[in-house]
């Protein structure tokens, strides 16, 4: 089977910059990768309750600035790549990874994952909504590791 659209979920970190690049060189230069960023629709609301902002307000600011970073991860890479696509959501992490995937029936999901110290063997691996996304998720979840 040859993987040719991969949605990839990027928070931003090292561990889902590397997933870009593992996504990239995955599906070659025929392919599709889609980076989703999710706003954890319970971190917005905690903002707003603390006082910061209004929920819809902070949302649109986290959206605004997700959607810049994303741009500026676009422009970081080489211009002879596959298709890239790129979409901002808001909900629970785990939920909309998957929703998306079932959605724009991807082939597969890249995801970045990290090593904690202190935590449980499946911690250790992955993070709780990798986690979540490769128990839940009916298509394949490539776990990218943060060495590679």
């Amino acid at each position: 089977m040859r993987i040719e659209d991969v949605l990839v979920a990027v928070d931003f970190s090292q561990n889902s910059l590397r997933a870009i690049e593992f996504a990239l060189s995955l599906v070659g230069r025929d392919g599709e990768v889609y980076l989703l960023h999710v706003i954890d629709s319970d971190f917005a609301e905690r903002i707003s309750q603390e006082g910061f902002d209004e929920v819809d307000s902070a949302i649109a600011k986290m959206k605004e600035n997700a959607e810049q970073r994303l741009k500026k991860i676009l422009e970081s890479l080489p211009a002879e790549r596959p298709k890239i696509e790129t979409m901002t959501v808001v909900g629970k992490p785990f939920v909309e990874i998957l929703r998306v995937a079932s959605d724009l029936d991807f082939q597969a999901i890249v995801v970045g994952i990290r090593g904690r110290r202190g935590k449980d063997v499946e911690e250790l691996i992955f993070g709780s909504t990798a986690e979540k996304v490769v128990r839940a998720s009916r298509i394949p979840v490539i776990c990218v590791p943060d060495v590679v």
